[in-house]
């Protein structure tokens, strides 16, 4: 498993065997092997075994080790046969393993106030190795025909059946597109833990409910903490040695701009999970009408009390149904609520924008002490914001059953409105709840009644204008 430079992990071990290095007892807090040259990390001799001077071979692979994790050139990596082993690959050079070593438990009293620490094992016995003499001449081998296997011998060989490598065992998601999954063991959020492959499980199990809100939409993936990319929009923003598969679908792109990434499948959406991918957002319009959004979205905030964001929530759904307005309810899996008008295929972001900026005036109106508008100047801490500026073009937001990229599997979730009331708690909407709920879809008729964005202006600027 690669540990990537810029990851918690990797800066936590460059921190304790650099901190290792003048201590007298850093041998028995980082033990050291050396491997056979062209023979892979299983093919390991322990540098505390070696007879003779091991003093100086430690010393020697110390800084080799030091040297490997500064350098561009070398890539670290876990061992996935033997946890806890730790070597070095060239970029260039896989073949085989360099400079193995290990950590003592004793690291994990050292240097407890460091994050993500490292696998550590526990001793083992040593063996003794001793270097072949040159000046010794090595016994004569035997003769070929005192080599020659018998006819008993040569059948066992014929019937024994050829080991294969097969790799980690691939779970079967029936997917169009055969992609290769790794590190499926790897922790990707820690309250309470979950692992890659149960994002993976996640994802597929909730394709159909989330594909919809993602198809042809430009994409803007965020990855799980500790990934070495933190966003993914276009193809550029993959690693440059991930080889990328030829079936990846993109916009087409725009003058002076990249083609953004694209989303219509379950095999498009978990190759962006196996490259690291957790919460997924998306533009409020699709490719082919970029300036038509399909909804208006508002955002409801506040940064000192989730119950304060629950009431104003409320008091602006009774605006809406005051305007005769549809409206549809759902969390951002973290501590904002989003209200969603849906429109017709005619409106443009100018008047979305203007309507809901409308509505939160309206809003602020009627309770002016417990909201502020995003960006004004009112005093805002205790205050629930409401954001009307995320209806323009390019913006994105998270989209339902997405789960948050954080420290715990929470999803972005789809609430009926009488669900909005006091004791509701987002950390209750997570990737194992969230699965129950799904016979009752409280966005199912999102795209059903639509609003013409420039009519409602109108209408508003008609009856409301004089307020503002």
């Amino acid at each position: 498993m690669l540990i990537r430079k810029n990851t918690k992990t990797f800066k936590t071990i460059l921190e304790i065997v650099t901190a290792c290095k003048d201590r007298p007892d850093r041998e028995k807090l980082i033990r050291l092997y050396i491997t056979k040259a062209g023979n892979s990390i299983e093919d390991r001799i322990s540098v505390e075994g070696i007879q003779g001077d091991a003093a100086l071979f430690y010393d020697l692979n110390y800084h080799s080790v030091l040297s490997n994790l500064e350098s561009s050139e070398r890539q670290l990596h876990q061992s996935d046969e033997i946890p806890g082993i730790y070597f070095f690959h060239s970029t260039s050079n896989k073949v085989w393993d360099e400079t193995p070593f290990e950590f003592d438990e004793a690291i994990k009293k050292e240097f407890a106030s460091l994050p993500d620490l490292p696998v550590v094992r526990k001793k083992s016995k040593t063996e003794k190795y001793v270097f072949p003499d040159p000046k010794v001449k090595p016994e004569p081998t035997a003769r070929k025909s005192e080599m020659a296997p018998t006819k008993k011998e040569k059948a066992a060989v014929k019937k024994a059946p050829k080991a294969v490598d097969k790799g980690p065992r691939q779970p079967d998601y029936k997917l169009k597109h055969k992609i290769e999954f790794t590190d499926l063991d790897k922790v990707i959020f820690r309250n309470p833990r979950v692992t890659k492959k149960d994002v993976l499980d996640y994802y597929h199990k909730i394709s159909e409910h989330i594909l919809p809100y993602l198809k042809d939409r430009p994409l803007s993936i965020q990855s799980s903490k500790g990934s070495r990319t933190a966003e993914f929009k276009t193809l550029s923003d993959f690693p440059e040695h991930v080889e990328l598969p030829d079936w990846l679908q993109t916009t087409a792109a725009k003058k002076g701009e990249e083609s953004m990434l694209l989303c219509n499948d379950k095999s498009h959406l978990l190759f962006y999970v196996e490259m690291g991918g957790v919460q997924f957002d998306c533009s409020h319009s699709k490719t082919k009408s970029p300036g038509t959004p399909d909804y208006i979205v508002i955002k409801f905030d506040c940064d000192s009390e989730f119950k304060k964001t629950i009431d104003v929530t409320v008091a602006a759904r009774a605006i809406l149904s005051g305007l005769q307005l549809p409206s549809f309810v759902k969390s951002d899996g973290q501590s904002a609520l989003h209200i969603y008008i849906p429109l017709d295929n005619k409106s443009k972001f100018e008047a979305s924008k203007a309507a809901a900026e409308y509505i939160c005036k309206l809003l602020r109106l009627k309770i002016p002490d417990l909201v502020s508008l995003h960006g004004s100047d009112d005093h805002s801490y205790g205050k629930v914001t409401l954001n009307y500026m995320l209806n323009k073009e390019g913006e994105s937001l998270i989209v339902p059953y997405s789960l948050v990229s954080g420290e715990s599997p929470t999803v972005a979730t789809p609430l009926l409105w009488d669900e909005v009331e006091d004791g509701l708690q987002l950390e209750d909407f997570n990737h194992e709840t969230i699965l129950k709920r799904l016979k009752q879809d409280p966005f199912e008729k999102l795209f059903k009644k639509k609003v013409n964005a420039e009519a409602l202006v109108e209408r508003m600027e008609d009856n409301y204008g004089f307020l503002f």
